[in-house]
């Protein structure tokens, strides 16, 4: 298999069952995209796990089974695909397959478009087309303080009538 691996590329496996190996369809020299899905980190509760579209127009090299040892230690058959990959390519599917399920896709072998994708949350599965609600920010301000009305001008009048003294209060506001 490694003279099959062109300068500066490299040979990735990826472990699949039958869903993630595309039911065994998977042979070499065909082409597949590769998705992820998981939570992220810094993923909100309310989206629930996300899928993207990890890699596309991916090259198969092989597809079968290889011998591994489970956690007794005892020989287990485990099917196995290896893509063609560039080194990046390597290091970002490595650790996608160590955080987060992968699953492979087939690809009709004229179409070598490589759209890019958004990644898709549970929340917009279930959403019956539209768009979900995305979490509004909340801001809090502080109240601001209250103006208070400058206190009215009292006017004080005194009335000598006579030996009698008396003394009324008035004010300019319409206050009662």
């Amino acid at each position: 298999m490694a003279a099959t691996i062109r300068p500066g590329m490299r040979a990735c496996a990826v472990r699949v069952d039958d869903v993630v190996g595309v039911a065994g369809f998977v042979t070499p020299g065909m082409r597949v995209d590769v998705l992820v899905s998981g939570t992220g980190p810094g993923a909100a509760p309310a989206e629930g796990p996300k899928v993207k579209t990890l890699l596309q127009n991916i090259e198969v090299l092989s597809a079968g089974t290889n011998i591994q040892k489970d956690n007794e230690g005892k020989a287990v058959n485990v099917a196995v695909v290896n893509l063609l990959v560039t080194p990046e390519q390597a290091e970002l599917l490595s650790l996608a397959s160590s955080q987060t399920k992968i699953q492979l896709v087939l690809r009709n072998p004229l179409d070598t478009d490589t759209p890019k994708t958004a990644s898709i949350a549970m929340a917009s599965v279930f959403s019956d087309g539209e768009a979900p609600a995305k979490p509004k920010n909340v801001v809090f301000k502080k109240p601001e303080p209250k103006v208070q009305a400058p206190p009215p001008n009292v006017y004080l009048v005194q009335v000598l009538n006579g030996g009698k003294h008396t003394e009324e209060k008035f004010s300019d506001s319409q206050q009662q």
